[in-house]
């Protein structure tokens, strides 16, 4: 059984302009971000959350992993059939999505997919590029929050 745990006020969100390099130095110039994801991952240890700053409580949250391990020349795909799932987040609550070994899972290729509903949103999946242990960005930006409202607004008028 997977360990579920949510926190509140845990994560600051730093835009990628103003973040430290991981060698501790500062990163390559790059243009300022003034956007701030509504949804983002932040990591604490060897735990990944989904992070909710959206101005919504979020009807539900279900998170889910898969990918693949390599041995030598094998491939064996990984999976669980255990999935984290939370119901009613609050704004600024962030809830633990996954958790990796840093040492014994170094030869996995491991992807997330996390389905989130709201009323303003509807349900949504956002799934991340499958990476070694350290995964791939997961923005979510009000522009793209606008698209999603208009396509919703488009299905919705078609008879």
């Amino acid at each position: 059984m997977k360990e579920h745990k949510i926190v509140e006020n845990e994560f600051t969100w730093v835009p990628l302009n103003k973040r430290l390099s991981r060698f501790g130095g500062s990163p390559p110039p790059r243009k300022a971000e003034t956007r701030t994801p509504l949804f983002w991952p932040a990591r604490k240890g060897e735990e990944l959350f989904f992070v909710n700053s959206s101005k919504d409580t979020l009807n539900f949250v279900i998170a889910d992993s898969g990918g693949f391990q390599t041995v030598d020349d094998d491939v064996m795909a990984v999976g669980n059939n255990n999935k984290y799932d939370y119901k009613n987040v609050k704004p600024n609550q962030a809830v633990k999505v996954e958790e990796y070994d840093g040492f014994y899972e170094l030869g996995y290729i491991l992807q997330v997919s996390i389905r989130v509903q709201s009323k303003s949103i509807g349900c949504i999946e956002l799934i991340t590029p499958a990476k070694k242990v350290v995964l791939g960005k997961l923005f979510f930006y009000g522009i793209l929050m606008k698209m999603v409202k208009m396509f919703q607004s488009i299905i919705a008028s078609k008879p």
